[in-house]
């Protein structure tokens, strides 16, 4: 130590302090692609800090972006193979339950009061049940995938227009195969009258459109047991102004507005519209109840496409905001 630190380098270096290592180590290893020349993959730790710089940190982009997260969406629905029995195997039971008790309720004669609403409560009880069974999941989705969405947002591992349009994705794939199961019992057993296309299409798009007011509560709230509060509001409005248990003229005109919010409305004039309008011909008493059942809901044949361009611009613009509620509460943790 005294010599290190008494004697000067060059004069240590003359006197044979620092020999030279003259030993034969062979020829060094040529690198490989990915590799260094000891053979070592080479990874984002083991590169130079001015190689590391060079390197694009970018993320891939919108339609990479969105595949990869559909891939680990449909890989999830995997996994959790339990939840999915259950919710179609709910599903099945419900179905077959008001199939049983409503059984060829639509092919019964229009003429009688009591065959029409009976008709027309199976009808109902069809698109409350979609409507139900479909906006639960929705809704409870966002608030419980939060925590992982947070995490994985912060360190820009994708946008949230990939993540939205990829939840998107799934959820109508699911929820067409959900409403098409239904629909399948249902329509045979009750026997409606309606086209089975128009049936489906009809029940599908309510659906997506409640999932879409579902999507939007859930992506507002942080806490999955406030979420499963607030399934009440869902559901409750959408009967109330529907029209089927208060006519419309009866509710208190400065109430009457929020009917317009409603998808179950659109729904349900559409869907009546096709199963009761002229709904027997040669019974001039069973046409005339059909008639009125028609009027008592606001369901004018003529206003249909009205009501089609309405439910879906409802389904978008629930969707729309739920975005940027999404995007709004991307930056905030728990």
């Amino acid at each position: 130590m005294n010599v290190a630190q008494s004697v000067s380098i060059e004069e240590l270096d003359k006197a044979g302090f620092f020999p030279e290592d003259d030993r034969d180590i062979g020829e060094p290893f040529e690198a490989g692609e990915g590799q260094d020349a000891l053979g070592i993959t080479i990874t984002r730790r083991s590169m130079s800090f001015r190689d590391a710089r060079e390197l694009d940190d970018s993320p891939p982009g919108f339609m990479q972006q969105t595949k990869l997260l559909f891939q680990r969406e449909w890989k999830n629905l995997g996994r959790d193979v339990a939840a999915l029995g259950a919710r179609f195997g709910l599903t099945v039971f419900l179905s077959i339950l008001i199939g049983v008790i409503f059984l060829d309720v639509g092919a019964t004669d229009s003429s009688s009061t009591q065959n029409l609403q009976s008709h027309f409560g199976a009808l109902i009880m069809v698109l409350l049940m979609s409507m139900f069974g479909t906006a639960q999941p929705a809704l409870l989705a966002f608030p419980s995938e939060r925590p992982v969405f947070l995490r994985e947002y912060s360190t820009n591992h994708y946008s949230v227009a990939a993540y939205f349009t990829a939840r998107l994705s799934m959820e109508a794939f699911i929820t067409g195969l959900q409403v098409f199961v239904s629909n399948l019992l249902t329509y045979f057993m009750i026997n409606f009258q309606v086209s089975f296309g128009l049936y489906f299409l009809t029940i599908y798009s309510l659906a997506m459109a409640s999932t879409a007011l579902a999507v939007l509560l859930g992506a507002a709230l942080e806490n999955p047991a406030m979420a499963q509060e607030m399934l009440p509001i869902l559901f409750v409005p959408q009967m109330l102004f529907a029209g089927f248990f208060v006519v419309p003229e009866l509710i208190p005109i400065w109430l009457r507005w929020a009917r317009y919010l409603c998808t179950l409305t659109y729904a349900v004039r559409i869907l009546l519209v096709g199963e009761f309008h002229n709904c027997d011909p040669s019974s001039p008493n069973a046409n005339s109840n059909c008639n009125n059942l028609l009027e008592s809901v606001d369901a004018d044949p003529d206003e249909t496409w009205w009501n089609w361009i309405i439910l879906v611009a409802l389904f978008g613009f629930f969707r729309l905001v739920a975005l940027f509620v999404l995007q709004s509460k991307a930056t905030k943790f728990y």
